[in-house]
Order: structure tokens, then C-alpha cells, then sequence
């Protein structure tokens, strides 16, 4: 926006006239700027922006604006401090406990600001404007002995350093009402205290478009977030979770979907521009798809008869996945539409053998099974009898025997269904997965 002067770390910061080294290079841009101005107090060079030349329509305009950019907050509060008649002004949220306080700063000194957050947030005149009501506009040197302030540490400390002689503070509803405090504060200097009362007067005038800014920054940087609710949502999940767009496209994985797809039995992703759900055999593929179709058709309002399961046969010749298929109900505001990436049907596959094989590993840490042995006992917990598990494993019948004879003397089973019982008794420890990916990140698993 117009009126900056210098880098925006640097906002119309003001420097010692002492200090050649960064007033030098600061006077020497100033010349090429028509919008800059230079103002002396107290021995203070101030580097002005053109709010002060903006006129009250420019002010709610560039607030309006930095309400849905946050990164021009700072800029803005340079210009409402010039167009007010301050040195220096922050939007600022001290929260009861600390922990969650903020500040944005305009024309402020970014060291004094950490010390402030971490020191001074009880300082007098936070405490006395704990007490003002949102809207109102509160002058602090008449709310608190201000000439005992002036001989604390915070004063020394805070205010000195920036020629800070009085505030003016705005709360904010929405921070000011959290058990902490919130608001709009502008700082005046000594020469600027004699003009306080018409300073008020002009930042009540602003005081309405900057509530509401504040608040629509607020909804803006949650729509922004947005989008990363499905994904931690689909983390939470402990079966693999899949959410497809409304193209029928695969839109976000969760870490047991990906690791379950990687292993391309029965059920993987794709090969094509938009990726989606596939099986190995292709009436099961066929009727994943229709499945998928109809949900999207309900998800979008349709009244059609859905059923919602299935199964999908596996060439490992491990039990068949059951897949759950749940149309999600479209948003009431069409913004959030566009918040939700377009998620509109979940899929949950259910592997029952990966259950009995966390808990056959159980088995094994408890009874010191071997690997072998470990992996015939889970194929047993999951119903398979030893012709089976000789053919799944591509090990002989002997072999699967005498494998299952260990696991009853090292466990005191005597029949594969008492070997089933125990093994299905057992609670499964926390599952530890890998990093969640996303369908159009660079990790995504796609089979043939």
C-alpha cells in the first residue's frame, strides 16, 4: 500500500539522529520518496508514512484490506498511528496464563516487543484497562498515577526507549472478553499528549471498521486453516482412511491408507491424472467404482438406495479388506465448499488380519515366539486352517504344523481355536505409523 518508506521490518521506525549509520541511508531514500516526511521530537528523528496525508476513507480502506492480507497489519498501523496523531500503536492479546499472547506491531521496536510479552504485560496501564469496556476509547495517564509509572522498570525499559508518554487503548470484544486483554493500543508521545483528546476522537471514528477487521482477520485465518482439519481428522483414525473428492478422485490419505496401498493386494491407487480407488480383480473394481459413484450422487442430495460395504478379495490370499464407504453430507455455506478441498465421500478399509497380527506380535513379545512362528499364529487368529497358512506363507503342511505344535507349548494351547482365543484376548499396543501424505504430494503410492 502507498506510504511505506523503508523495508517493512523497519516500518517508519525512528532512529537517533546520532546514529549516521542507519539515518544516512534512511535521509538519502526519504529523498527519492515524495511520500516520506521527516519530524523531529525530542531530539527523535521520525520517519512519517503518508498516513498522515491519508484522508479517513484511505484509513478504513487499508483497514478493510488488512483485514483479509494479516501481513499488512503492521503497515497499517503505521498509517492509523499518523493518521491519529501517535508515535507508535500494536494490536496486542495478553492472555491470562500468557500462553497464546500475541503482539503486531506498528512502528514499534521488535526487541523491546519480546521483553514486553515476556515481563511487562502486567503493567499499570494493562491493569487499569482490564477495566475499560469494549468500544470505549481509554486515555491510560488518566486511569494510573502516571508520574509513578515514570519511575518504574517498565517505564524505563518500554516507554523511555520509544518516547512513549501515554496510551490511548481500544479493546477488542473478542480479546478483551477471553479472561486476558486485547485491543488496538497507540502510544503518544509527550509533544503528541498536549493533542490526546482529539487523538480519541479520531481513533473512535475508526474504532467500528477496526472491530470488525479484527474479526473478519480472525474467520479469514481459520478459513485458511481450514483445509488441514480433514487430514488431522483422518489421522485420528486407526483403519485406513481415504477421502475422494467430487470427481471421484482420491483427495487426502491418512498413514494407514498409504501403507495399505503401498502393499498392492487386492486394492491400490491408480495410474492416472486424477487417482482413485482400484482393485485386482475387476468385477471387485467395478463395483468399488459404483459404489463410490453412488455415495458422490447422495453426497450431492440425491435420494438413491445405497448399501455403503463390500469386500475386496486379496491375491496374497489374506482375508478379503471390508471397505465402508460414507457419503458425506454437503456444507450449509458454499464458501466452505471450497475450505473442505471438496471431500466428499470417506472411505474406511478394514484389514482383519493386520488386528490379529499386532496382537500375534504381542503373543510373541510375551511368550518369545519365533518370526515363524509369529506369523502362523496371527494367520491362525485370523481363521485360516494349516493347508492355508502352509499356501499363504509358501511354506509345506509339515512345516505349518510343526510351526503351530511350538506356539501351543510355548503359549499352553492345546487346539488352534484355544491359540485363536488367546491370541484375540489380547489388548494391541499403540500402532506407530508414518507421516500422513497427502493425494497431491510428492509421496503419493500409485500401482499398477
Amino acid at each position: 500500500m502507498p506510504g511505506r518508506s523503508f523495508g517493512e521490518r523497519d516500518c517508519a521506525r525512528y532512529h537517533p539522529i546520532g546514529r549516521r549509520s542507519l539515518f544516512l541511508p534512511l535521509l538519502r531514500h526519504l529523498c527519492s520518496n515524495r511520500n516520506g516526511a521527516i519530524v523531529a521530537i525530542g531530539g527523535i528523528i521520525i520517519v512519517k508514512t503518508s498516513g498522515a496525508s491519508m484522508d479517513h476513507v484511505d484509513i478504513i480502506d487499508a483497514v478493510y484490506q488488512a483485514a483479509v492480507r494479516s501481513e499488512l497489519w503492521p503497515d497499517t498501523l503505521c498509517s492509523i498511528v499518523d493518521y491519529v496523531g501517535a508515535i507508535a500503536g500494536n494490536i496486542v492479546y495478553q492472555a491470562p496464563d500468557g500462553r497464546g499472547s500475541f503482539l503486531i506491531p506498528g512502528r514499534m521496536r521488535e526487541d523491546l516487543n519480546a521483553l514486553y510479552l515476556q515481563h511487562y504485560t502486567g503493567n499499570p496501564y494493562a491493569r487499569a484497562f482490564e477495566k475499560v469496556k469494549p468500544g470505549e476509547i481509554a486515555v491510560g495517564n488518566m486511569l494510573i498515577d502516571a508520574e509513578a509509572v515514570r519511575h518504574s522498570a517498565f517505564y524505563a525499559d518500554i516507554c523511555a526507549p520509544q518516547h512513549i508518554f501515554n496510551q490511548l487503548f481500544l479493546p477488542h470484544a473478542s480479546l478483551h472478553e477471553r479472561g486476558g486483554i486485547g485491543g488496538v493500543a497507540l502510544f503518544l508521545s509527550r509533544q503528541q499528549d498536549e493533542h490526546a483528546v482529539e487523538a480519541a476522537e479520531r481513533l473512535k471514528l475508526l474504532s467500528p471498521h477496526m472491530a470488525r477487521a479484527i474479526d473478519l482477520s480472525f474467520q479469514v485465518n481459520q478459513i485458511a486453516r481450514a483445509p488441514e482439519l480433514p487430514q488431522r481428522l483422518i489421522d485420528a483414525m486407526a483403519d485406513a482412511a481415504v477421502l475422494i473428492d467430487s470427481r471421484g478422485a482420491v483427495l487426502l490419505l491418512n498413514a494407514a491408507a498409504e501403507a495399505l496401498l503401498k502393499q498392492a493386494d487386492g486394492i491400490f491407487l491408480s495410474r492416472s491424472e486424477r487417482p482413485s480407488l482400484a482393485a485386482h480383480i475387476p468385477e471387485t473394481s467395478t463395483r468399488l467404482v459404483n459404489a463410490i459413484r453412488q455415495a458422490l450422487l447422495i453426497a450431492d442430495g440425491e435420494d438413491t438406495p445405497f448399501g455403503g460395504a463390500l469386500s475386496i478379495s486379496r491375491p496374497s490370499g489374506l482375508p478379503p479388506y471390508l471397505v465402508m464407504i460414507t457419503p458425506l453430507a454437503a456444507t450449509a455455506v458454499s464458501i466452505w465448499d471450497a475450505v473442505d478441498s471438496g471431500a466428499r465421500v470417506l472411505i474406511q478399509i478394514v484389514d482383519p488380519e493386520a488386528k490379529t497380527r499386532r496382537q500375534a506380535q504381542q503373543l510373541q513379545h510375551i511368550f518369545g515366539l519365533t518370526e515363524a512362528e509369529t506369523r502362523v499364529a496371527a494367520l491362525i487368529g485370523s481363521g485360516m486352517n494349516l493347508p492355508e497358512i502352509a499356501e499363504v506363507l509358501g511354506i509345506s503342511s509339515n512345516t505349518a504344523k510343526t510351526h503351530t505344535s511350538r506356539c501351543f507349548g510355548k503359549t499352553g494351547t492345546r487346539s488352534q481355536a484355544a491359540l485363536s482365543r488367546l491370541i484375540a484376548s489380547i489388548p494391541i499396543a499403540g500402532n506407530r505409523t508414518a507421516a500422513p501424505s497427502r493425494a497431491k504430494g510428492k509421496s503419493l503410492p500409485r500401482q499398477s
